[in-house]
């Protein structure tokens, strides 16, 4: 007997979460018609019929849904300059957002350094606002939040840069994202793979990119392994990047951010003639540039779940048993490297 096609079977063939697909299915305004019309048409090719008795108790739970509360997101700057970023801190937010609707919840970003943000009155402004569920969005910087009783709280946090509390976190799945990266670049016919990471970025990914290229290198012959640049400058002084070059003599470079193929180019290196460059994590505003989308959208949506299963247990404080949820990337297209099928 052939099983029924589930909602999380329509998310898997249309990439999107298994929340927008009933939203979508159920024509809920919030969701937008193009992704309306998608959903319907991988249902209808995937022969999606709805279980008359789930729909049933479906409907009746969203006619009755009383708003349940607030759900606040700990932002490391004002709301307009994360907004302004355009990079993952604002895609992840706005999954957020969206998902937290979906599960009667909302989303209230909050400034956590704003001036005279001090600890305590942070804490009386949550309280105020009943609310009781946090994200702490990723640091600029390795550090921490503003000390809260996080015993009053339910916490989930994105990524690796918040060091304390040690608290759930929701991140990208950086070391097998890198894994992946480097075996795509070494299908396009790139053999000696340079790596360039500074120092922050370092720790802000739990040194998860640099550790998997490590591992990868060591799989290589001896010919073939290069040293990787690790600067706590950034920029990269010329005469650094230069002498990294001369030495290592890569034919691609894996950076985790565009400003090392700016610094590339300016010192005449041509992308992708000479040398091929992918970043372990693509950026939005420079959507010409190869490299792996760590999927904010999805660790957005990731971190609401978390943080709802936490309010509904009530499960509040700095947990015993820290959960990870990690989010796998996927390769985007882009000028800076060979196309695919190079000989």
């Amino acid at each position: 007997m052939r099983a029924r096609v589930t909602l999380r079977d329509l998310a898997r063939a249309t990439g999107l979460h298994f929340t927008t697909i009933g939203l979508a299915l159920r024509g809920d305004p919030r969701v937008n018609a193009g992704t309306v019309a998608r959903v319907k048409a991988a249902a209808a090719a995937l022969g999606y019929q709805p279980d008359a008795m789930l729909s049933a108790l479906s409907t009746y739970r969203h006619r009755h849904r009383a708003f349940q509360g607030t759900i606040g997101y700990l932002l490391p700057a004002p709301l307009a300059q994360i907004l302004a970023r355009n990079d993952g801190y604002k895609i992840a937010l706005a999954a957020a957002q969206h998902a937290a609707v979906a599960l009667g919840q909302k989303v209230e970003p909050i400034d956590a350094f704003a001036p005279g943000m001090s600890p305590g009155r942070l804490t009386q402004l949550l309280e105020a606002r009943g609310i009781r569920a946090l994200v702490l969005a990723p640091l600029f910087e390795p550090g921490e939040y503003p000390a809260l009783p996080w015993e009053k709280f339910c916490v989930v946090t994105i990524g690796y840069s918040v060091l304390r509390p040690a608290v759930h976190r929701v991140s990208p799945h950086q070391a097998r994202s890198t894994r992946e990266l480097v075996e795509i670049l070494r299908a396009r016919g790139y053999r000696r793979l340079g790596f360039i990471i500074d120092q922050n970025a370092n720790v802000r990914s739990g040194y998860n990119f640099l550790g998997a290229y490590l591992a990868e290198q060591e799989t290589q012959p001896a010919e073939n392994r290069l040293r990787p640049l690790v600067t706590s400058a950034c920029p990269i002084g010329d005469a650094t990047l230069r002498r990294w070059l001369r030495e290592q003599k890569p034919d691609c470079v894996i950076g985790t951010g565009p400003e090392i193929l700016r610094q590339l180019e300016a010192l005449g290196v041509e992308v992708p003639g000479r040398l091929g460059f992918a970043l372990t994590g693509i950026r939005p505003r420079v959507p010409h540039i190869a490299g792996m989308d760590e999927r904010w959208d999805g660790i957005g949506q990731a971190a609401i779940d978390l943080v709802v299963s936490l309010l509904k247990n009530n499960d509040a404080g700095v947990p015993r048993f820290p959960r990870f949820v990690l989010v796998e990337g996927r390769w985007t297209e882009g000028e800076t490297v060979r196309a695919a099928g190079f000989r």
